[in-house]
């Protein structure tokens, strides 16, 4: 993503408008008011709440992680790379050559960007968790409402309610899983997998280019030359390094 830094962002658009597309197509043949009406429970409009609340912070995340990407491209000195780089120097500094092991900072960069991905992956098994137990909700009060009419299988307006309830246990079972699985299983997925594979390629260019540019360049050494130059806002951040004393 270093040559087009808002490809995140642009994924994220992308997804998003096919899924807008289907809740509008939904929302026209009138089957999101069919849910609603259907799942006595009201788990679906619960599962939906939650849902729009985890859905804001997880694309508020992708816009905070483009903007990491076009800081890291533009050689900011705000942002995740930058104080990598500078603890990095800071590290350097204290250890001398021994610094210039930098799995463990790595391996900490990553965690801490991953820490709240991890709570949208969290809520998205969650609601599809939710979606399963609205069917088991909805088969026990339908089998409950099946004992009443064999029961009572004399008595008319027994039957017709006993009828209605497990019409509304299989209303509950189908929607709460259906709902729990688009919602959960799908769209907040599709988050929390372009979240993730975000922050694992900004994690793989920041230390790729503290392996081949920074870490030479602070320790004196010229960085190695390849087929691919380095691109200028790059080498600002290696040349910065290099005119740091040591």
């Amino acid at each position: 993503m270093s040559n087009y830094p808002h490809t995140l962002l642009y994924k994220w658009l992308i997804g998003n408008s096919f899924a807008a597309l289907f809740v509008y197509t939904t929302w026209l043949q009138g089957w999101i008011e069919l849910t609603i009406r259907s799942d006595a429970s009201y788990m679906s409009v619960a599962m939906a709440v939650v849902f729009l609340i985890f859905w804001t912070i997880s694309s508020a995340q992708v816009i905070l992680l483009d903007r990491e990407f076009a800081r890291f491209a533009s050689a900011d000195p705000k942002g995740v790379a930058a104080e990598y780089f500078e603890k990095l120097r800071r590290k350097f500094k204290a250890w001398g050559q021994a610094a210039l092991d930098q799995s463990t900072l790595a391996s900490t960069l990553r965690i801490r960007l991953m820490a709240p991905v991890h709570v949208v992956g969290t809520v998205s098994n969650f609601l599809v968790l939710i979606g399963l137990i609205g069917t088991v909700v909805g088969f026990v009060i339908a089998v409950s409402g099946l004992g009443d009419s064999v029961v009572q299988a004399d008595n008319i307006e027994r039957v017709k309610s006993a009828l209605g309830q497990i019409i509304n246990g299989m209303g509950v079972a189908l929607f709460t899983t259906l709902v729990g699985s688009i919602l959960g299983g799908l769209w907040l997925q599709v988050h929390y997998h372009l979240l993730s594979r975000g922050v694992t390629t900004l994690v793989v260019e920041i230390v790729e280019h503290a392996e081949l540019e920074f870490l030479p360049a602070l320790a004196g050494k010229a960085p190695a030359e390849s087929g691919v130059p380095a691109p200028p806002a790059r080498r600002g951040i290696a040349g910065s390094a290099a005119r740091e004393p040591a």
